[in-house]
């Protein structure tokens, strides 16, 4: 029996369906934001993509005058930074110095939602010691505000194969680190399980995990949502800055994989040792940094926590890693703040009232302490942080996460809390910060 052809094809019905549900949709949301933009110039007859033009423009007006009072002065003797920013809001930047040894970037790519705010971006990464930027070409395409899939430029990124590559002086001490921690494992050949459980305990009583590691994100929920620059690269990251992974104590997986740590030793112990660093970045660790005034932290992103774990127990003092940062807002409402702390059950006994009144009282405290550089001005019924100057973002968290922090970065950098005017005492104890930032 003959079929008959169908009158209509349902997936093209279907597709062009869907098209033009999304171009009703995204009118929707252009009108809704167009009437609530101050000094937007339109005209009536204006048509959806002149609309859309105007909106972009003026958001990315918005956006750089928002970070115009964060830009800092370049540290001295600093490399210049040169970034390519397209249309898209894609963005590379290349430094003028192409001869480091690892431990700092030679070339990012990332997205941003205009020029400034790329350069926002990478002077957020390098916050203890910010870069001359220029701009190449010169000429800024318009500002785009908006950025998607057209903006990835991952393929002009570096890899981490690029950095091993480059061999240095970084390299050759990773090498002998190496050699020396398989002179130690060879000594005892036949109970290397029981030496790495020694070292992870040992690392869990004297240098434990940050246990609240999401206080190391950027700050969430920022007044303005067009602030969200991205940017990523490759460097070579003292062990000892990652201070969270997935697995919050050193050597224990539970039934993930427990059984990688002992696999990494016995390469090791049997792979020449170009291989096998080789193959222990081979597939690429990813870091999440958080910068701060003397310098960053790290957690573990989407990949590595067991090389970490094991580089920790092996003594191991670097990792080859793809390092992303992402940039920080310049202004938050205080409700919105609040809204980003970690979710404990202290914070979910108090009403919303008291908590915006706690927080603006300590940020009113960082501000009058001289630690951050902002202004709290009404907006309704909360306040609202303009900020110019962030020694680090997690200052403005609650007390028992920011002091936290504070105790573990001291650790790392020796002094650090000093150079903000806080007292070490008062910097890592929450009753005592609180005190410190809210007497009069």
């Amino acid at each position: 029996m003959e079929q008959k052809q169908a009158f209509f094809d349902f997936e093209d019905i279907t597709g062009a369906a869907k098209a033009l549900r999304e171009q009703i949709d995204s009118a929707y949301n252009l009108m809704c934001i167009a009437p609530r933009m101050d000094e937007l110039e339109l005209h009536t007859g204006d048509d959806l993509d002149t609309v859309r033009l105007a909106v972009d423009l003026r958001r990315a007006e918005i956006v750089d005058a928002e970070l115009a009072p964060m830009r800092p002065k370049p540290a001295p003797d600093t490399p210049t930074w040169t970034i390519d920013y397209d249309e898209h809001g894609g963005f590379v930047a290349t430094s003028s110095d192409q001869t480091g040894d690892g431990t700092t970037p030679w070339k990012f790519w990332g997205s941003a939602a205009t020029a400034d705010s790329a350069a926002h971006t990478l002077t957020w990464y390098f916050l203890d010691r910010p870069p001359h930027i220029d701009f190449d070409p010169p000429q800024i395409p318009r500002p785009c505000a908006r950025t998607g899939p057209d903006s990835d430029r991952s393929r002009e990124g570096p890899s981490v194969l690029d950095l091993l590559k480059r061999r240095g002086p970084i390299y050759e001490q990773h090498l002998t680190a190496c050699r020396s921690a398989r002179e130690v494992l060879r000594e005892h050949p036949d109970d290397i399980k029981s030496h790495l459980a020694k070292r992870a305990a040992q690392l869990n009583t004297t240098d434990p995990q940050l246990d609240e590691q999401s206080v190391l994100n950027p700050l969430g929920s920022p007044r303005n949502h067009d602030h969200d620059g991205f940017a990523i690269t490759v460097q070579w990251v003292p062990t000892h800055l990652v201070v969270g992974t997935d697995h919050r104590r050193w050597g224990d997986f539970g039934d993930h994989r427990p059984y990688i740590p002992f696999d990494i030793v016995q390469g090791l112990l049997t792979n020449d040792l170009d291989a096998f660093i080789d193959e222990l970045f081979g597939r690429r660790i990813t870091l999440l940094r958080t910068p701060a005034w003397a310098g960053p932290l790290y957690r573990v992103g989407e990949n590595g926590n067991h090389r970490i774990h094991t580089a920790r127990m092996l003594n191991l003092p670097w990792l080859a890693a793809a390092v992303a940062v992402e940039a920080t807002a310049p202004s938050w409402d205080m409700l919105d703040l609040i809204t980003d702390d970690p979710d404990t059950t202290s914070q979910r006994d108090q009403p919303f009232e008291k908590r915006i009144h706690d927080r603006t009282l300590l940020v009113a405290g960082l501000i009058r302490r001289e630690i951050i550089d902002g202004e709290l001005t009404d907006n309704g019924p909360q306040p609202t942080l303009h900020c110019h100057r962030l020694p680090a973002a997690w200052l403005l968290r609650p007390a028992q996460f920011a002091t936290k922090v504070n105790a573990v970065y001291e650790s790392r950098y020796p002094g650090a809390l000093a150079q903000l005017g806080i007292p070490i005492e008062v910097g890592t104890d929450p009753d005592a910060w609180t005190r410190w930032l809210t007497a009069t």
